[in-house]
């Protein structure tokens, strides 16, 4: 089997300071603050989200040049703050199931709607990022439903193995992780740190549903 582990509500909280700086760089572009709300990111691509907030305020027709500036815009801020803020921290029962996935010899990989240098700043700040060999990354698709496809193609790169689908398991918070793997044949766990998200979540046809990591339901 091959672990593929979403970031921002599953690895870890970047506490607030990632939406401040997402809303500031589409700000300083378009000059109104589009005042995105944890609806209008959680489960999406970094590039999706601003593609959304772009159209909201009205710009159409080919804005993918645009779309890139404001994201390295929002690195920029992004870092600047993200090693200040008091209030990011790592979910304690991921990593426990990072581990228990390694003791196992089970291989793990990324799945996650951060564009990669987005991945390796949040990550990075925990010294998590040595636990993963690969991933797929928000710059690489314009949705999540495109990377498992692309995750399973840099395994067989970093690994020299080829995993079918239905050997690949998404880790995630969101329904938008267990769609993308349903849609592309995986399998999933969803972990719901958002009792709001629940309903949705078990539309989406999760595979397994926790309240937490370290739930013994999750066999690896």
């Amino acid at each position: 089997m091959l672990y593929l582990f979403d970031i921002d509500g599953t690895l870890l909280s970047p506490g607030p300071s990632a939406r401040k700086a997402i809303n500031q760089a589409i700000e300083n572009f378009t000059g109104v603050p589009p005042k995105l709300q944890i609806k209008d990111v959680a489960g999406l691509t970094d590039r999706l989200i601003v593609r959304n907030a772009l159209e909201k305020s009205g710009m159409d027709g080919d804005i993918t040049e645009v779309i890139t500036a404001i994201i390295n815009d929002y690195l920029t801020l992004f870092e600047s703050t993200y090693f200040k803020s008091t209030e990011a921290f790592v979910f304690e029962d991921a990593l426990k199931l990072v581990h228990k996935v390694k003791e196992n010899s089970f291989p793990l990989g990324l799945l996650t709607g951060n564009v990669k240098r987005g991945a390796q700043i949040k990550l990075g700040r925990f010294n998590l990022m040595k636990h993963f060999s690969f991933g797929a990354f928000g710059d690489e698709g314009e949705t999540r439903n495109d990377l498992p496809i692309i995750a399973r193609k840099r395994a067989k790169e970093v690994l020299a193995k080829t995993y079918e689908f239905d050997e690949i398991v998404l880790i995630g918070d969101t329904p938008e992780d267990a769609i993308a793997a349903k849609v592309n044949g995986c399998k999933s766990v969803v972990v719901c740190r958002r009792q709001e998200w629940y309903d949705d979540i078990v539309k989406a046809g999760a595979d397994l549903i926790v309240d937490s990591l370290d739930d013994p339901a999750i066999v690896i």
